[in-house]
């Protein structure tokens, strides 16, 4: 197995790291010999790439060693510390890398997802994380690129091996727009979009502001949608959003097919979103959000912080009234700057760059 590339990632079903390898396989240029690696945790991948064979790993370090290039082959690897670990911290596959690249000529390049948990001193974890941090920077020595998705991730990286270069890579929208102009917004409609165990995190942050914001009528019907469903979770949705008592009430659709999304995404007004400064430019669902040129509502929006933060519209600020103007305004330069920071052509084009292919 020599002049080979491989792609080792912890997931290929629908979801975070899974739908961000589908984009980038997408618009990479064609690779022949490229092979996909996942490790064997749980059911196997709900959708598999047609055009490139996947292969599974049992989750040792000499099961991965062995399917990895003998010489001159290249590995990018997702890096998803709990993706590949249920303790997050998957030393096997850091060792394997580690081996690897002493043995043979190849390139590594890393795109970290995630990096390590931080737990304080007094947690029984924290042993762990400290053993996490030591293996990884091993691996960032040996790495000839690195990339992660936000900057303080990159800061967390950088100080943990300042020699190493780190780049900082914005990810891609996960769901493509359906046309390229849009018609008339439903006003008052709002999307509330992703996972549903992110939905419950916004509705339980947001809850005392959404309440607000429907009594006064700046929302009017909230549609969720996204996977990841479990009773419980459908039980806890459901309550919350009945205890908003909007005027036109809620809409749960679960899981569509990604043109839905898009036609639904292109007929809300609002979006709701609860990422923090550190994890937005690693949502593909605020990513989608803005490449939809929707209005975003958060309660981290902050006009005198940089961008995207300063084009989002705070509760509170919309509350006491927004030009629709102003709105509008926003909501396109949230668009232009996210086709400017993390466009997939992009993104892959870094990629590729680092693959040199």
């Amino acid at each position: 197995m020599t002049g080979e590339t491989v792609i080792i990632c912890p997931e290929l079903a629908a979801g975070g790291v899974g739908d961000y390898t589908r984009r980038l396989l997408e618009n990479l240029p064609r690779i022949a010999g490229l092979r996909l690696i996942v490790p064997r945790i749980g059911n196997r991948p709900a959708r598999l790439f047609e055009q490139y064979p996947v292969e599974e790993t049992d989750g040792t370090a000499r099961g991965l060693r062995a399917r990895l290039p003998a010489r001159d082959g290249k590995v990018l690897v997702q890096y998803s510390a709990y993706g590949f670990d249920r303790c997050g911290y998957p030393r096997w596959l850091i060792k394997a890398l580690l081996d690897w690249k002493e043995e043979s000529q190849g390139t590594l390049a890393i795109m970290f997802h995630e990096i390590w948990a931080f737990w304080p001193i007094w947690n029984k974890n924290y042993i762990l994380q400290q053993l996490h941090r030591r293996d990884l920077r091993r691996l960032l020595r040996v790495a000839d690129v690195v990339f992660t998705s936000t900057p303080s991730q990159a800061e967390h990286l950088i100080a943990l091996s300042p020699r190493c270069a780190i780049e900082v890579l914005p990810v891609g929208s996960n769901i493509r727009r359906a046309q390229a102009t849009e018609g008339e917004r439903e006003t008052g409609l709002a999307v509330l979009f992703g996972l549903q165990r992110s939905r419950l995190r916004t509705l339980r942050k947001m809850y005392p502001e959404l309440k607000s914001l429907g009594a006064a009528g700046k929302i009017r019907k909230i549609v969720t949608a996204g996977a990841g469903r479990s009773r419980e979770g459908d039980d806890e949705e459901l309550a919350l959003l009945m205890e908003l008592e909007l005027i036109e009430g809620f809409d749960q659709r679960g899981p569509l097919p990604e043109e839905k999304i898009s036609e639904l995404l292109l007929a809300c007004e609002f979006a709701l979103s609860a990422q923090d400064e550190l994890s937005i430019t690693k949502s593909g669902t605020f990513m989608a959000a803005a490449t939809h040129g929707l209005n975003i509502i958060s309660c981290y929006a902050d006009a005198s912080k940089p961008e995207p933060l300063s084009l989002l519209t705070s509760p509170a600020e919309l509350l006491k009234g927004v030009a629709r103007t102003e709105l509008k305004s926003r909501s396109e330069k949230l668009r232009q700057w996210q086709e400017r920071t993390a466009a997939w052509p992009d993104i892959a084009h870094q990629i590729a760059r680092a693959l040199e292919v």
